[in-house]
């Protein structure tokens, strides 16, 4: 798998990647990424892609990218404030 292109996008990041003469196309976001891979020729699906690069037909992508940062937020340990530290001592 490598790199083929990269879009432009203020919200998030998108890189095409060719994987055995398919596309695959990865969006990130923070931590987040989702990978959606394309069994449809791949110059056709590259020229849609770019068609569709208006920042705002990627929005619905960028909302899943956001619930997954949520769902990842939920696990990330805080570290302990100095009452915490006190308590403990």
């Amino acid at each position: 798998m490598h790199i083929i292109g990269q879009l432009e996008n203020p919200n998030i990041k998108i890189t095409l990647f060719d994987q055995n003469n398919k596309l695959s196309v990865k969006f990130e976001k923070g931590q987040a990424e989702i990978i959606i891979k394309f069994s449809e020729d791949k110059s056709e699906v590259m020229n849609q892609l770019h068609k569709e690069n208006d920042y705002t037909k990627f929005s619905m992508i960028e909302k899943q990218l956001d619930a997954i940062l949520i769902f990842l937020n939920k696990f990330e340990v805080a570290p302990p404030s100095d009452e915490e530290v006190l308590d403990i001592i």
